[in-house]
This record gives C-alpha cells, structure tokens and sequence, in this order.
C-alpha cells in the first residue's frame, strides 16, 4: 500500500510540474492585443487562421485577436486609454487615427511600410496613412461607396448613368414605380441609410461632389455657404423617391431594400453588398446583369464626382506592452500569401492596400471578384483618381489640420440638420444655420476655434 501511495504521489508531483512549467512559458509569451471590427465569420476565421501561423513561427508570441463592432469600438479605446491599458494594435477610423495622433497616443508604423515596400502600397492608401514624416495610419482594406442600380430596370427604360445631381433626381422619379397598377409604390427610385455615421458620410462626399467644403482654414463651419444650401434641396428633392422609414434604416436594411426588390437605387452602397445579393436576391438575378454600379454625379457647383473611401487603419498604440512584436505580426499579415485569405473574406469589398496582391493570379482568378469585377474597377476608378476621402474629410489636409472631426460626427449635428430638412420641412437656410451656430460651439469648446 505504501508503494502504491509513493507511486501516486510521484505522479501528481509530475502532473504539477508540468502544470506549473506550463504556466511559466505561458507567462513568458509576450501577448499582442488585436482589435479588429471585421466581425463576420469569414474574416473572423481568417484573422484566425494568419495568427495561427504567426503564432506557429514566433512560439513566444501570442496574439489575442478580438472582433469588436465598430460601434462599440472607439469607446472601448477611449476607456482603455484613459486607464492606461491600450491594445497593441486597433482598427479606427482614419479621423479617429488623426485625432490620436495629434494627441501623441500613437506609435509610427514605419518599419511595417518598409517590410511592405513603400512602392508596393497604393498611393491613395500612403496619403491617408502619413502624418509629417512617418505612417501612423495603416490600412487593413479599402472599399468605397457605390451607387448601385438596378440594371434591368433602367434598361428597360433606357436610362443611363448619371453625370449630375439633377440626372440622378430624374432618374430616382423615373424609377420609383407602381408594377401592379394598385395605385401604390411598389419600387422605389432610391434607399440611403438614415443613420449617424451615414449622413455624416453622405454629406462629406456630396459636399466635396459640390465644390464646397465643411470647415475653412480657421477651422470655422462653412454649413450656411451655398454649397451646403443646394445639397440640402438635393437631399429634400431626393428623398421623395425614397422608403418610408428610410431614415431608421442601417446598412443592412438598406441593402435589403435593393437585394427585396424594393429600391432601385442606392447611394450609400458598397462592395460588401455583393456578398448580401448573392444571398438574399433571388437566384436568379444574382449578378451584375441586375446589380451593377454607376459612377456618382456632381453637383451644381461641383465639376467631378466624390465618393467615400472605407479604409479602417490599423493604429499602434504608445503606452501598449509590446509594439514592436504587434510590428512583427502586421509585416506577416501583409505577405500575400496571408493577405490574400483576409482579402478573399470580403473579396468585393477589400481592395488590397498592396500592389503586389492586386496585380497577382491568386487575387484576380478569385470566383466572386470574376463575377463582380466591375465593382472593383468602379472603386480602382476612384482609388486612382483622387476622388474619394474619408468620412467627412474634403482635403487631405483635413486629417491633419482638423482633429476634431471625431466629436463632430459623434454629435449628430450633421445628422440632425438634414432630418430637419427631409423630414422636418424645415427650410435648408435655418438649419444650416442652427447647425452653423452648433458647430461653432463645439469647435470653439474644443480649442480649435481661428476665427
């Protein structure tokens, strides 16, 4: 009994040994916080897969890799900041980046363009990324919005593109139809989302369509120029053609409205919409021969189209644990080869930051980028030609002269002013107005008020 005693007793004193050297080379692991806002399965399973294999090449590092919705996501890195505990590496907006960086929470990324090739990086993707001399702002995918069609319809009709604000608006009242004769709209001309962060979008990009701007160089509001003013009564004159209850809809409403057969037209799309088409429209019109893009209208005072540009950056955060071991994971999340399976999660929507992918067999015999080249060409249009920005960003100078476009569009002060117009009835001259005198508080509230 003894010896039997002796024998368990070595053996348990062998099972904690190996639980505490576990333990330890556990500890050891320097870990790297990733937080990303891809939440679908696809790209969740990516990130996976390419932490996997980092991980399996770097045993001493780990990488805890979290999905966070990007509506939750900056304050989740507000609160981690304020107490001191940032992720190594986050996603954010490129506003979001710029504040940061103005305020020093930020780590350049310059050793990851290098291991990348600066050459070998867009130049759109470079110019939204560089502050001064070095990267701060890194992109993980770029996607722009989309004015997506109908194609059957209007060729039924014999409608082209639009080149203006005023095309569009005819084309909206063209296409808003009742296919039954019941008396009642059955399709409608066009669908927007009506959330915050969408007509924040929308404005910034009709304004830039329109030759005006939002701020001047004194930073003051330029909501009551006549710019803003006739993209108000674009905005009243289009909605007409629009659902009700447009302006409670998300994205993913939206789209329904497009891929039900309830809307022609939308403004706001993008290119994760092809995913969206090939699952809920029915089979047999899940192709560009129903869904295809038309390049945006400017408008009156505007003379080339403006679009928005998606690109989340990855942002490396001062303060974090270990940077440099956050760097060695985005150098070998850029190689093609890991790249490339991030890319093909959402295949219409994330335009690769590097030349090299976009240029290689692998990324363009994709099945789905086949199917919906014209998409990607659509957006290389505008990637190419300088024509989209970033949310509520007209110049590029803008991202580093105007750091509190953040709290603006957290304030729904841009939102608010194209409700009262749409939806309100009230004249475009009094709330540009309210929402001038609005602006002019927050921007003098904040420090940043030149005038």
């Amino acid at each position: 009994m003894k010896h039997e005693k002796k024998i368990i007793m070595t053996i348990g004193l062998a099972c904690l040994c190996v639980l505490l050297l576990s333990s330890v080379a556990l500890a050891a692991k320097k870990v790297v916080h990733v937080w990303q806002t891809e939440t679908n399965p696809k790209s969740k399973e990516a990130i996976a897969n390419i932490v996997s294999r980092f991980e399996a090449l770097h045993p001493d590092i780990k990488i805890e890799a979290e999905a966070i919705a990007w509506g939750d996501l900056e304050g989740k890195i507000m609160a981690a900041l304020a107490a001191g505990s940032p992720p190594e590496l986050s996603h954010g907006q490129p506003i979001t980046c710029a504040a940061l960086q103005e305020k020093g929470l930020l780590l350049p990324l310059d050793d990851v363009v290098k291991a990348i090739g600066e050459d070998n990086i867009w130049d759109q993707i470079k110019t939204a990324g560089k502050f001064g001399d070095h990267y701060y702002c890194l992109v993980h995918a770029a996607g722009t919005s989309l004015l997506v069609y109908r194609k059957d319809l209007a060729q039924k009709k014999g409608l082209k593109g639009p080149k203006t604000w005023d095309d569009l608006l005819n084309l909206a009242k063209e296409l808003t139809m009742d296919t039954d004769g019941d008396g009642k709209t059955d399709i409608y001309g066009m669908t927007i989302p009506g959330i915050n962060l969408f007509i924040n979008i929308l404005i910034g990009e009709l304004t830039k369509a329109n030759g005006g701007i939002l701020f001047d160089e004194e930073n003051r509001p330029h909501f009551t120029d006549k710019t803003m003013i006739q993209t108000l009564n674009f905005l009243k004159e289009l909605t007409k053609y629009m659902p009700p209850g447009w302006e409670g809809h998300g994205y993913l409403e939206t789209f329904a409205n497009m891929a039900g057969g309830k809307a022609a037209m939308m403004y706001q799309g993008y290119g994760r919409g092809a995913s969206l088409i090939e699952k809920y429209a029915p089979e047999n019109m899940r192709s560009t021969e129903y869904f295809d893009v038309w390049i945006k209208p400017h408008g009156p005072s505007g003379t080339k189209p403006a679009a928005q540009v998606d690109e989340e950056p990855w942002m490396l955060f001062k303060g974090s644990k270990n940077p440099d071991e956050a760097k060695e994971f985005l150098k070998f999340f850029y190689q093609d080869e890991n790249y490339l399976e991030y890319i093909q999660s959402v295949p219409i929507h994330f335009f690769p930051i590097t030349k090299s992918l976009r240029q290689s067999k692998a990324y363009s015999e994709t099945p789905m980028i086949k199917r919906w080249k014209g998409w990607l060409d659509v957006q290389e249009y505008y990637l190419n030609n300088d024509l989209v920005k970033p949310t509520l960003v007209v110049e590029w100078i803008d991202m580093t002269t105007k750091p509190y476009l953040m709290a603006i569009l957290g304030s729904g002060i841009i939102k608010d002013m194209v409700m009262e117009v749409t939806k309100e009835g009230v004249a475009p001259e009094k709330a540009a107005a309210k929402a001038q005198k609005r602006a002019e508080e927050l921007v003098k509230d904040k420090g940043y008020a030149k005038w």
